[in-house]
């Protein structure tokens, strides 16, 4: 069944201010912190700047980015230093701008979801270089030096793409419920 744009746009309204996708997605978002030491800020970023109005995205983004810091320095036992403060500060930020940058939704990715579905992966690319400068310039800026190997950037890369596309699912899924 293809959709005219503003039945399209109509749906992806009635999603993007549904309490269910917001708690779904702040729950999996949630335990994502649980499950990784550095949950996939990224993908949660432009999942939620593509998904939800610009608000409740950025609202979500620092949901999920509190989270992950109750997790890290509650549960994990992160220190309790300046040195991790500024990480995450700068984790915060990197999630807002990802945020920020999906939340655009230019006019052609309100058209149908393939076109939808290429704005979440372009959102997710230019987020991760985003939020991977961020990190870099942190670490210069801190240490004079980086640790990121291009194994591990490619690794953190793929992850984040993992879970773009899981959440793209589970967004095609809800949006597919909600005829």
């Amino acid at each position: 069944m293809t959709l005219t744009r503003s039945t399209y746009e109509s749906r992806w309204k009635s999603i993007a201010h549904s309490r269910l996708w917001l708690m779904l997605f702040v729950a999996i978002g949630s335990v994502s912190s649980a499950i990784y030491p550095h949950p996939p800020l990224v993908a949660l970023g432009a999942i939620a700047g593509t998904t939800l109005s610009p608000r409740r995205a950025l609202l979500a983004a620092i949901a999920l980015w509190f989270a992950s810091q109750l997790y890290g320095f509650g549960l994990r036992g992160y220190p309790q230093t300046v040195e991790a403060i500024a990480w995450g500060l700068a984790i915060g930020l990197g999630t807002l701008l990802v945020t920020a940058i999906a939340s655009l939704r230019p006019a052609s990715s309100r058209t149908d979801f393939r076109r939808h579905c290429l704005w979440i992966g372009a959102s997710a690319i230019a987020g991760f270089a985003v939020f991977q400068g961020i990190i870099f310039s942190l670490g210069w800026l801190l240490t004079g030096t980086h640790i990121l190997t291009g194994a591990i950037v490619t690794q953190l890369f793929a992850k984040e793409l993992l879970w773009t596309g899981i959440l793209t699912v589970a967004y095609r899924l809800l949006f597919k419920r909600d005829r």
